[in-house]
């Protein structure tokens, strides 16, 4: 019996703790809206360096979505998941390129967004502020 008491008071003592809810879900999508077809390559600067991009192709157009669950305890989420890395170079048909990095606080760049659904477009205007390459964007 005292056994019995014993066991039932442990088990209520470890079935006892907070509610820790349910994870966040975050939703991120680029559009290509610039004219022109896109390839993305992105790189991470910070720790664990990564020289090898990784690369997203949108041709004009298409978008693309990501979705993500942030897990208990909560970390947060921005566009910097999407990507995999902290910095980008957007690619416009060879023609001209854009370079952007994270963190900043440049509103024309994706990394300056945050929220749980978030979706950022690559506009004419953005083809237009990217400089010049000649055909040696990469």
């Amino acid at each position: 019996m005292k056994n019995l008491i014993l066991t039932l008071i442990m088990l209520v003592l470890i079935s006892c703790g907070t509610d820790q809810g349910e994870g966040t879900y975050y939703e991120y999508t680029i559009i290509n809206n610039s004219g022109k077809n896109i390839k993305i390559n992105s790189y991470r600067n910070s720790y664990p360096k990564r020289d090898t991009p990784t690369t997203i192709d949108l041709q004009y157009g298409d978008e693309l979505t990501k979705s993500f669950k942030d897990d208990l305890p909560p970390r947060g989420y921005d566009f910097a998941v999407f990507f995999q890395g902290d910095s980008i170079i957007i690619n416009y048909n060879n023609e001209r390129k854009k370079i952007l990095t994270f963190p900043t606080e440049n509103d024309r760049n994706p990394f300056f967004y945050t929220g749980t659904d978030v979706t950022f477009t690559f506009t004419q205007q953005d083809y237009e502020n990217a400089e010049p390459c000649n055909g040696n964007c990469d």
